[in-house]
């Protein structure tokens, strides 16, 4: 499964351009590659980011995805994708 990485500024609590979830976004190796994994990405985030981090307010969903979200406000969201999310009728596209 590949990860696909989203950045929300709509929280951001600085009126900043570049927020602290586009440095980690920008920091990850191979961020926009179909190589990188959600744990692989969080992996990073916990082990670069975690002074960052808000604690109580991130998300995760085994398989799924993760929300990251930094005391700036700012959000990173990583989403899960399966590398047959083409309609092949794979056991994954049809949901079980």
């Amino acid at each position: 499964m590949a990860a696909l990485l989203a950045v929300d500024r709509r929280a951001e609590l600085f009126g900043v351009a570049v927020t602290i979830a586009d440095l980690a976004l920008f920091s990850l190796p191979d961020h926009d590659g179909d190589e990188v994994t959600i744990y692989q990405v969080w992996d990073v985030l916990e082990r670069d980011w975690s002074f960052k981090l808000d604690r109580d307010d991130g998300e995760a969903e085994y398989a799924i995805g993760a929300t990251a979200r930094f005391n700036d406000g700012s959000v990173l969201h990583i989403a899960a994708r399966a590398d047959c999310c083409d309609g092949s009728g794979c056991r994954h596209c049809r949901g079980y």
